[in-house]
């Protein structure tokens, strides 16, 4: 069963080199098209919350570099490195510089901590 996932993961990421910044990101938009209209389907405001987020750190060229670094470092390493995102960088990046609507607030460490155990 596992050969048969990693073959079908491999069909579907053939069109995207991940290993580099922009398609990644291409990528991700891409997931968040499809994924769009069945969170708005559900009852729950998490999900539409979440996707938010995620919409908003792809928008902030800084901070997508930063969480696509972390990303990139997690899959070079056995290690768990989401531990060592440190929350006043990710605060300064936003600062720094800020799409024009904020979404509302769910923390980008939120993000991170749900991501973990699916990577690991």
């Amino acid at each position: 069963m596992f050969t048969l996932m990693k073959l079908a993961l491999q069909v579907v990421f053939k069109p995207y080199s991940l290993g580099e910044k922009a398609p990644c990101r291409k990528f991700l938009e891409n997931v968040l098209t499809l994924v769009k209209p069945t969170a708005a389907q559900t009852q729950t405001d998490l999900d539409d919350r979440i996707l938010r987020q995620i919409e908003y750190i792809l928008e902030n060229d800084a901070l997508f570099g930063y969480f696509y670094k972390l990303i990139s470092d997690q899959f070079a390493t056995g290690e768990i490195v989401f531990g060592d995102v440190n929350e006043s960088e990710v605060t300064a990046l936003i600062e720094q510089s800020p799409p024009e609507a904020l979404p509302e607030a769910v923390s980008p460490i939120l993000i991170v901590s749900l991501v973990t155990p699916i990577i690991s």
